[in-house]
C-alpha cells in the first residue's frame, strides 16, 4: 500500500494509533467518574428474580456504540460482547483466527476473494435469522458511512451474497490481513432488517441517509452473548444475556460496566468488593492488590510498542539526523532500567512489531547496553557536540506507563554518554500536534495496534504514517527505498511462510536503519475478585464477557 494511501485509510490517525490517541486522552477532564454519579447499590442491586450484577470498572473512552461509528477501547469491549465478527480469537491469542459466524473460508488463488460460509441457525437477540444479505448489508454499511471504522475495510472493492449462508468479500488486490481485521467488533454482524427499521441505510447515500445511531446506542441488534439495554454516557452501560444466542447461554446474567476514571478508586472499589472486574489499574495499584484479600491480579501483552523516535530531516533532527548518534541512542539506553518502569510483565522489544504477532524478532537480538560502544559511535559521527530537545506527552499515562517519568529515564540514560537533552515535556493536545507535523527532533511515543496483525506496524516504514513524522522516506537511501518496497511486498504476500519471513526481515531492518530505538512491549494490569474466573484481556477489545463465571 503507498503511503498516501496508508494516511487515508487511517484518516491520518495523529501519528500514533486511532485507539492509542483515544486511550491518550481517555482520563481528560471530560470524562467523569462514575462513583461521582452514580450510586453503587443503582446497578450492584439484582431486579427482582435476577441475580446481582457483575460489575466490571473502566475509564469510559465511548464516542458510540454504533459499530461502523466506533473504534474506541470501552465501545470495541462493549460491542465484542453485543455482536459477533465473522472470525475471532481465543483468550488472548492473536495469532489464530478462529471461526465466529463464519464456520470456514476459502481464499482465491489470486488473493482477491475470500469467501465464508455462514454458521447455520444463528439469529439475532431479535430472533431474526442470519443469513448473507446480514454480512454485505453491515460491511457495505460501513464502506458507506465512511465512518471511523472504514480504515478497517481499505482495499475492499465489493460484498457478494452467494447464497444464504455464503458470502464473499472481493479485494481490489491481495490483502491477507484482512482475515485478521475481520475479527474486529467494529466489523460486527447487524441485524439488517431490524436495523433498517430503526433507520439504518447501507446503501451509496448512507453517509446522509442513516439514522439508525441513537437506536444503536440504547440497544444492540446483533447475534452477540449479550444484549445493550442500558447505556448512560460517561456512566454505565448494561448488557443483559441473549437467550437467542447461537453458543451455550452465558454464565453470567448481567453485566454492568461502570466508568471510573481514576486507577485509585478502581483500586478501592474492588477491595471494598463494590466492582467484581478492574481494567483501569497503573503498575502501582497492581501491586498494591496483591496483597489484598480476595482479590487476583493478572498482566497480559498489549499490542503496544514504546519506541524513541530520532528526526531523520537534518534540520529537524540536527545530530540526531546522523545514523551513527542513533546507534549510539540505541546502546546508551539502559533497556533493564526501563523495563522497570514499564512495570510487571512487559517486554523487552528488538523491533516495532510487538512480540505477540508473528515476525517480531526475539527480544534477545536486540542491542545491549554498551555506552562505551556508543561513546565510540559518537566519536566515529565526527559531531562534537550531540544536543537536543526530548519531546512527550507530559500528562499522559498509557497501560500504567507514565511518559514523563519514561522520558526521564531516556534523558538520564543519553547523559551518561554525554547528549544532552531538554525535556519538551506538553499536553497531549500540544505534543501530539507537534508530533503529527513531524516537529519532534527527539521523541518518546507508544503506537498501538487497530487490528491484530502486524502489517499494522508497517507504519514505521520510511514515507508511512510513523515515517512521515521522523522525517524519513523512501528516497533517504537506496536501503531505505528497498525496505519500503519490501512493506508492499509484504501486504500482498500470500504465503504465510514467505510473509512470515519477510516481517521477520522488515522488523530486522527496521530496527538496523530506522530512526528509532525500540523499547518495550507494555503489559496491561489488571485486577478482579477470587469468586470471578475466566478473566483474560484481549488487546483488541479487552474482556470477554462470554467467558466470565463468578460463584457466591
Amino acid at each position: 500500500m503507498s503511503a498516501s494511501r496508508h494516511d487515508s485509510a487511517r484518516n491520518d490517525r495523529f501519528a500514533v494509533s486511532r485507539r492509542e490517541f483515544l486511550r491518550l486522552i481517555g482520563g481528560g477532564a471530560g470524562l467523569i467518574a462514575a462513583s461521582r454519579l452514580l450510586p453503587i447499590s443503582a446497578t450492584r442491586a439484582a431486579p427482582p428474580g435476577q441475580t446481582a450484577a457483575l460489575i466490571v470498572a473502566a475509564n469510559f473512552v465511548i464516542k458510540s456504540l454504533d459499530p461502523a461509528r466506533t473504534i474506541e477501547t470501552t465501545s470495541e469491549m462493549v460491542n465484542h460482547g453485543t455482536y459477533d465478527s465473522l472470525v475471532t480469537f481465543d483468550g488472548e491469542d492473536l495469532k489464530t483466527p478462529k471461526p465466529s459466524l463464519a464456520t470456514s473460508w476459502r481464499v482465491s488463488n489470486d488473493g482477491k476473494i475470500y469467501t465464508f460460509t455462514l454458521r447455520q441457525g444463528v439469529k439475532f437477540s431479535s430472533g431474526n435469522p442470519l443469513t448473507a444479505r446480514d454480512v454485505k448489508w453491515s460491511l457495505d454499511r460501513i464502506l458507506n458511512l465512511k465512518a471511523n471504522s472504514l480504515f478497517l475495510l481499505d482495499g475492499v472493492e465489493d460484498v457478494l451474497v452467494l447464497d444464504p449462508l455464503r458470502v464473499a468479500i472481493r479485494m481490489k488486490a491481495p490483502k491477507p490481513s484482512i482475515l485478521p481485521i475481520l475479527s474486529s467488533p467494529s466489523l460486527g454482524i447487524l441485524d439488517s432488517k431490524l436495523v433498517t427499521e430503526q433507520g439504518g441505510d447501507a446503501t451509496a447515500d448512507a453517509r446522509e441517509k442513516d439514522k439508525a445511531e441513537s437506536y444503536l446506542n440504547a440497544r444492540s441488534a446483533g447475534t452477540g452473548a449479550y444484549i445493550l439495554t442500558r447505556y448512560v454516557p460517561s456512566q454505565e452501560v448494561v448488557l443483559e444475556r441473549n437467550p437467542n444466542h447461537w453458543r451455550p447461554a452465558a454464565q453470567v446474567e448481567r453485566i454492568v460496566i461502570r466508568n471510573v476514571a481514576e486507577p485509585a478508586t478502581e483500586q478501592i472499589q474492588l477491595e471494598k468488593g463494590d466492582i467484581d472486574i478492574a481494567t483501569g489499574l497503573g503498575q502501582d495499584q497492581l501491586q498494591a492488590l496483591r496483597r489484598a484479600q480476595g482479590v487476583s491480579v493478572k498482566t497480559s501483552p498489549a499490542a503496544t510498542t514504546f519506541y524513541v523516535l530520532m528526526n531523520a530531516n537534518p534540520s529537524v533532527g540536527g545530530p540526531f539526523a546522523n545514523p551513527k548518534i542513533q546507534q549510539a541512542v540505541r546502546y546508551a539506553l539502559d533497556y533493564q532500567g526501563i523495563l522497570a518502569i514499564a512495570g510487571a510483565g512487559s517486554v523487552r522489544l528488538a523491533g516495532v512489531i510487538p512480540t505477540i504477532f508473528p515476525g517480531a524478532m526475539d527480544p534477545a537480538q536486540g542491542p545491549t547496553t554498551d555506552r562505551d560502544r556508543a561513546r565510540s559511535l559518537i566519536r566515529e559521527s565526527g559531531i562534537t557536540e550531540v544536543r537536543g530537545q526530548l519531546s512527550y506527552a507530559s500528562d499522559s499515562t498509557i497501560w500504567g506507563v507514565q511518559m514523563n517519568i519514561l522520558a526521564q529515564k531516556i534523558q538520564a540514560d543519553l547523559s551518561a554518554v554525554g547528549m544532552r537533552l531538554e525535556l519538551n515535556g506538553l499536553p497531549i493536545s500540544t505534543s501530539l500536534q507537534q508530533y503529527r507535523d513531524g516537529k519532534n527532533q527527539v521523541g518518546v511515543w507508544s503506537w498501538a495496534a487497530d487490528y491484530p496483525d502486524a502489517s499494522d506496524f508497517l507504519v514505521y516504514l520510511p514515507g508511512r504514517t510513523v515515517g512521515k513524522r521522523a522525517g524519513w522516506f523512501a528516497d533517504a537511501s537506496p536501503a531505505a527505498k528497498s525496505l519500503a518496497d519490501l512493506g508492499d511486498q509484504v501486504e500482498m504476500e500470500l504465503d504465510s511462510a514467505k510473509r512470515l519471513a519477510l516481517y521477520q526481515r522488515i522488523d530486522r531492518q527496521l530496527a538496523e536503519i530506522g530512526p528509532y530505538a525500540p523499547l518495550f512491549q507494555p503489559a496491561v494490569p489488571y485486577a478482579f475478585r477470587s469468586n470471578v474466573s475466566g478473566v483474560t484481556f484481549n488487546s483488541v477489545w479487552g474482556v470477554d464477557f462470554y467467558a466470565l463465571t463468578r460463584t457466591t
